[in-house]
């Protein structure tokens, strides 16, 4: 169930180029149990509620905190990254009602998570509940240059995850997309998990599915108010008989379910 409290920032610094790591505290955390779920966050002192919710990269439930990972695009988000720690800001959540399934008895099954730029966050969220649960995984990234490029360390923390670097201009790692880096793979996954901007979506979906892979997508790039009002983020399912919302349905869903 959603919670509406003023959660305490602990710490806010900028990762990569224009884009911020936030960890909060408060009671609201021990309701974030889903990889792929959302918070929506008023900027303090104003009148202000960010346009769209925010990925959550990390819960700690022992320690009451979460950390969110948001770039800076615009007024809210401006106004957002020059916030402090001690400074207190109005949260509404979790929000999103499916996130990816963590808990399916993977054994020794081939896991894979693709992704790209703020579609990083809830992949690592999804990395470290597997990696909690004994399973490894493997991860390509993907991002625009070196300066881009964050929280490549903490996925190599991990136990057991296997981690592949793709940037576009070469700058750092391999130069060239996910999907390269997938196809020079060379063998299809077992369980496919990507979160990221839509045309990625789409030619991981095509490179990538096949009768054997359980394949799941963050639709995140599509959430709009977050609570099921704007009727911005509503996709339609693959057999064209009926709509999904992303932050009530969603936002993760299988592959074959709707489309992109």
């Amino acid at each position: 169930m959603m919670k509406n409290e003023k959660m305490l920032i602990v710490d806010n610094r900028l990762i990569a180029a224009g884009t911020y790591e936030m960890t909060l505290a408060g009671t609201l955390v021990s309701e974030i149990s889903r990889p792929g779920a959302f918070l929506h966050v008023a900027v303090p002192g104003e009148d202000l509620v960010l346009r769209r919710p925010i990925s959550i990269a990390s819960v700690d439930h022992e320690g009451g905190s979460c950390t969110l990972i948001f770039k800076d695009v615009g007024a809210g988000t401006e106004r957002l990254a020059r916030c402090h720690p001690g400074d207190r800001v109005d949260v509404l959540g979790p929000l999103g009602q499916q996130g990816f399934p963590v808990d399916e008895p993977y054994a020794a099954d081939d896991v894979l998570l693709i992704g790209g730029g703020v579609g990083v966050p809830p992949l690592y969220y999804a990395a470290c509940e597997l990696a909690g649960r004994g399973v490894s995984v493997s991860v390509i990234l993907g991002f625009q240059t070196t300066s881009a490029i964050f929280y490549e360390e903490q996925f190599r923390e991990l136990p057991g995850c296997d981690v592949r670097i793709m940037t576009d201009d070469g700058s750092y790692g391999q130069k060239g997309t996910v999907i390269e880096a997938f196809e020079e793979r060379g063998k299809r996954p077992d369980w496919l998990f990507s979160c990221g901007p839509r045309g990625m979506l789409r030619a991981v979906e095509k490179a990538g599915m096949h009768p054997h892979t359980k394949g799941y997508v963050s639709l995140e790039e599509r959430m709009g108010c977050g609570v099921g009002v704007c009727l911005a983020c509503v996709c339609e399912t693959e057999d064209r008989s009926s709509y999904r919302k992303i932050c009530r349905d969603g936002p993760v869903f299988p592959f074959k379910e709707v489309l992109l």
